[in-house]
């Protein structure tokens, strides 16, 4: 149709934006990525050793889909990391870097979630910077999995899976030394190329590339969902047989067999202290679905589920308008929770 998804999807939400009190940070943060090569006279920065817990404190938020949180740290954090980078050398320098794409990669999740779409290029360009000088290769793939993300606003998903293939071939050793560093980012590699399949319409690599993640997950043999390898790098690219369920069910849905994909969200066991942010898009994912086999009853169950674990991510998620509006089409009466949720997403009845 050649019209960007967001003029589809409404994006970016400007009224919810400013009751939640975002646009400030947001403006706090494009102007923080001017900078990404330069150091500032008298900048006073912290050492790594004092920044690091700050920027586990983001990706965690990450992983809890909390916006606000994320754009309240991301600026200033971004300031003193460049400017580390730029004044230390060597091995502390990298480190720098690499801190630097875990808040890149935050922040881009957090634009993506909002329709920002400038706002990801540019954070991708600057997590681009950072990677390529952080000494860590599975930086670089972090880099392309977010990257690979990107084209589905624009619907270039020949371009997303070539990205793809380049990043699980730059870290093709590792993965065949079963580093679960390497597994984890693999994993979620496949998991991605499931879902760019899907959306040209090819099940059955979707559904091979599904089988591919499955063995990355038997072979990892655990979930990997906070911190715990040594790199950190864990903590942005978690992995596990959980993750690979959930995006069975979404290929389905994707594939528009609603009723194989409610089956299979029946299935997905939720281990304790599973990411939020997956939790989250999983029920609104499994509400599109119920919309469909004409389960509304269903669908806001699953979309209050939503709600409750990553409020954020549910209210500025584009398929939760489109479920909500779909409820309240099919609906001969309009229940009081389902006119508040409505309001809250900012759907007019």
């Amino acid at each position: 149709m050649s019209i960007p998804v967001t003029h589809l999807t409404g994006q970016p939400f400007i009224e919810e934006q400013t009751e939640d009190r975002l646009a400030g940070p947001l403006t706090d943060l494009r102007a923080s990525l001017e900078n990404f090569d330069l150091i500032l006279d008298d900048l006073p920065v912290r050492s790594l050793a004092e920044i690091r817990p700050d920027v586990h404190e983001v990706v965690l938020a990450r992983r809890d889909a909390k916006y606000s949180q994320i754009l309240g740290r991301a600026p200033a954090l971004i300031d003193e990391l460049v400017q580390q980078s730029q004044t230390l050398i060597g091995r502390d320098s990298e480190q720098a870097h690499h801190l630097l794409v875990q808040v890149y990669r935050a922040a881009a999740d957090v634009a993506y979630g909002l329709g920002l779409v400038d706002l990801v290029s540019l954070l991708l360009t600057r997590m681009d910077f950072s990677a390529s000088r952080c000494g860590d290769p599975y930086q670089v793939a972090t880099y392309r999995y977010m990257r690979a993300y990107s084209t589905f606003t624009t619907g270039r998903h020949e371009v997303g899976r070539k990205i793809i293939q380049a990043a699980l071939d730059d870290i093709d050793t590792g993965i065949r030394a079963t580093d679960p560093v390497a597994v984890c980012a693999a994993g979620n590699l496949r998991l991605r190329a499931s879902i760019l399949a899907t959306r040209q319409g090819d099940a059955d690599t979707a559904r091979g590339e599904l089988a591919e993640a499955k063995q990355l997950a038997d072979v990892l043999g655990r979930e990997v969902n906070g911190s715990d390898l040594a790199t950190g790098y864990a903590g942005a690219m978690s992995f596990g047989a959980t993750n690979v369920a959930i995006h069975a069910a979404a290929v389905e849905m994707e594939l528009g067999n609603h009723g194989r994909a409610i089956r299979l969200a029946g299935q997905v066991h939720v281990p304790e202290d599973y990411p939020p942010d997956r939790i989250g898009h999983h029920h609104i994912d499994t509400a599109r679905a119920q919309l469909w086999t004409g389960d509304n009853a269903g669908a806001m169950t699953s979309l209050f589920k939503a709600r409750q674990v990553a409020p954020q991510k549910a209210r500025y998620h584009p398929s939760v308008r489109e479920t909500i509006a779909g409820v309240v089409h099919a609906s001969r009466h309009l229940p009081d929770t389902l006119i508040g949720y409505a309001n809250w997403v900012g759907v007019q009845l």
